[in-house]
């Protein structure tokens, strides 16, 4: 039986269901509502989060950029930061925010505060990824040279908001010094192609004062009191001299590389400021010495020397009368000098002693390179050079007479001055054993009717003794110095002893303690290499480079290795005509130019511990315009030193050769030795450059 449901009761279930619907309905909105909400204001957080993150970042990254920068300097405050860059080998990851000292963070925590009390911001610096950048021995393996990133990472939070960034940025760390470059004083390419006596031009008097025309270029290849050292103010004058007894100081030394066919340079006469004779001569005062007589061993003589001859003496035109004599031989040495009181040119060939074929090969100018310093005491600077360099100089040989009759021995040494039998310069064409040998000034003495071959065989044995111009490798001087130094009694001639001897073409090696930063023949095309692998940021143009480097005070402040392309193929003027000079340099670097010459005016590093390398790989000239002092490494190996001014550089030179005419105005080169990497004051000069562009960017 079908029973009804009353109408009322249908609408109440429909209604009932209707209103749970809208009831879940209703729930579902405010749940769906609240949690879009919840969603908004984690989206907001976080969003104010990363905001202050990148607050963090840009508060952070000039400080952080200069605090690495300086850590460097000698500020105790950096003494670990120094020490994780400068110690070689591996650097794992390092947090380094502490070491930096910054104040950043508590300057963040303010700000944030200020923005929300659930607001934080925290930065943390890492060192990370460094690795050796300089490892080629045969190219340079600096253990302390790296590359890496500098790695900032900023936390931002903001309620329930959290955000962390991270930026890369390339860190390195290179020294500014040329490599192997700057352990030599002077590199020259190509110095000795265009002639083997290119270099001798000096029209000097006796005493090596240079009357006029062109003056010399003088290494000084040690510390000196004017050398901008850290040390300088205790340079001592006794210890200078003491340590010149090291037969080995040359190792201590800048060193000279001349390369290219052979060159012969003349000695200067004299022992004035230019004077050479210090080589051969212990100089006590400058323009104050006295040539030592060198006595030839007697077994190195002819057999005529080893016995008593009986000889006609000088006087037969009044007495005839044979003499005993007993000969020797002995000689004096000398260098060049074209002037005298008596003659204005040619005057060391006065009195026919050297022949006119050696006035033609030789001259009597000397040269304008004068390696080993002057003959000042302690700026006497021998050193070790390579090249086919070769030194010429005098050699006035004199027979040593002695008569073996008492009478005779009395009129012969009662002649002042005593009388001298030199033994000329003969040809071997003019030669003839009937040549007289008679005392220099004419004069009757008591003395042999001699001829030459009364006492030599033939030519080639008197030509071993007679007065000549003597070539022999220039570093020989070095052996002969080591001799006046040690106070050696009965100094021979050459040296008994050879300490360095003619290197041509050799390879170096370059070590400190057990580090070996070079090894093989070094070449400027590989020093330039070396530079050219350190650049850290690149300008377009000189004015550019002017523009970015120069600080308010008009001083460079460089800290960095940079690269200027010049496609305008201008001279690099040192300072540019519109500052003064010289130029100040407040933080030293290196230039490299990819185009032009070099022009400096006057550089000053306004510290020991600061040096400046400029570099030019095509350039063609070095010029100076100015005679101030020039604290400056350069490299330019396609480049002539020219004449303009006289000039004084502290550093190391190299270029392709010095141009030489009537007008070179020569200079002083005062070697650093500071500067060289086998000191350890060297790793003074390290630079730490923090590039200013993102290499990597992390949210």
């Amino acid at each position: 039986m079908l029973t009804l449901i009353p109408k009322k009761g249908v609408a109440l279930a429909v209604a009932i269901s209707i209103g749970s619907i809208l009831m879940l309905l209703a729930v579902a909105m405010f749940s769906f509502i609240n949690n879009q909400h919840l969603g908004i204001n984690a989206i907001v957080n976080g969003e104010i989060a990363h905001f202050l993150a990148e607050a963090g970042i840009n508060r952070c990254i000039p400080e952080i950029r200069n605090s690495i920068s300086s850590a460097l300097s000698t500020n105790p405050n950096n003494k670990k930061l120094r020490e994780i860059l400068l110690t070689p080998g591996k650097v794992k990851d390092t947090d380094i925010t502490k070491l930096l000292g910054g104040s950043w963070n508590k300057e963040l925590e303010k700000f944030a505060k200020e923005t929300d009390e659930t607001a934080a911001i925290e930065v943390k610096i890492w060192l990370r990824e460094l690795e050796n950048s300089e490892t080629d021995k045969k190219v340079w393996a600096d253990p302390i040279a790296r590359r890496g990133f500098v790695v900032i990472e900023s936390e931002g939070r903001y309620k329930t908001g959290k955000r962390k960034i991270a930026i890369k940025r390339l860190i390195n760390v290179t020294n500014i010094l040329p490599g192997f470059m700057s352990k030599f004083t002077m590199f020259l390419t190509e110095a000795g192609n265009n002639g083997t006596k290119k270099y001798n031009i000096i029209k000097n008097d006796y005493k090596g004062m240079v009357t006029d025309g062109p003056k010399p270029l003088i290494l000084y290849n040690h510390l000196t009191p004017e050398t901008p050292s850290a040390n300088s103010d205790n340079w001592n004058f006794d210890e200078a001299l003491k340590s010149e007894q090291n037969e080995d100081i040359w190792k201590n030394r800048g060193w000279i590389w001349i390369g290219g066919d052979k060159i012969r340079l003349n000695l200067c006469s004299g022992a004035g400021d230019l004077g050479e004779i210090f080589h051969f001569y212990d100089v006590s005062k400058v323009n104050d010495f006295s040539p030592i007589r060198f006595s030839t061993p007697e077994n190195l003589l002819p057999s005529s020397f080893k016995n008593i001859n009986k000889i006609p003496w000088d006087k037969t035109a009044s007495i005839i009368r044979t003499v005993s004599y007993k000969f020797g031989h002995s000689f004096v040495l000398d260098s060049f000098h074209d002037r005298s009181n008596r003659k204005s040119s040619d005057a060391m060939y006065e009195g026919g002693i050297l022949s006119t074929e050696e006035l033609h090969e030789h001259g009597s100018k000397s040269s304008v390179l004068h390696l080993y310093g002057d003959a000042r005491k302690g700026f006497q600077s021998r050193t070790k050079v390579f090249g086919n360099v070769y030194s010429a100089f005098i050699r006035f040989s004199n027979l040593e007479i002695e008569p073996k009759e008492p009478d005779v021995s009395n009129i012969f040494k009662s002649v002042f001055p005593p009388p001298l039998y030199l033994l000329r310069s003969i040809i071997e064409k003019d030669y003839s054993n009937s040549i007289d040998i008679k005392e220099i000034n004419q004069r009757i003495c008591g003395g042999p009717m001699l001829k030459t071959g009364m006492l030599f065989n033939n030519y080639s044995e008197y030509s071993s003794f007679m007065s000549k111009i003597i070539e022999q490798p220039y570093v020989y001087s070095y052996n002969n110095m080591q001799e006046i130094y040690t106070n050696k009694p009965n100094r021979h001639f050459p040296p008994s002893k050879t300490i360095l001897s003619l290197d041509t073409d050799s390879n170096i090696s370059l070590r400190r303690d057990n580090h070996t930063f070079f090894e093989g023949k070094p070449s400027a095309s590989t020093a330039l290499q070396t530079i050219e692998s350190r650049v850290h940021l690149e300008v377009g143009n000189i004015k550019e480079f002017w523009d970015k480097f120069l600080n308010e005070d008009q001083e460079l402040d460089l800290n960095a290795v940079v690269r200027i392309k010049n496609s305008e193929n201008l001279d690099f003027a040192v300072p540019p005509s519109n500052l003064p000079q010289p130029l100040k340099v407040r933080g030293g670097g290196a230039i490299l130019l990819d185009q032009g010459s070099i022009d400096l005016r006057g550089v000053l590093c306004n510290s020991a511990n600061e040096a400046l390398t400029i570099a030019s790989t095509y350039g063609t000239n070095i010029y100076f315009s100015s005679n101030l002092p020039n604290h400056v490494n350069i490299i330019a190996p396609n480049a002539e030193l020219s004449y303009s001014s006289k000039f004084i550089l502290f550093g190391s030179l190299c270029a392709k050769n010095i141009y030489v005419d009537n007008r070179f105005q020569g200079g002083k080169i005062y070697f650093r030795p500071e500067t060289a990497p086998d000191s350890s004051f060297s790793d003074s000069f390290y630079k730490v450059y923090v590039s200013t562009k993102d290499s990597y960017w992390n949210e």
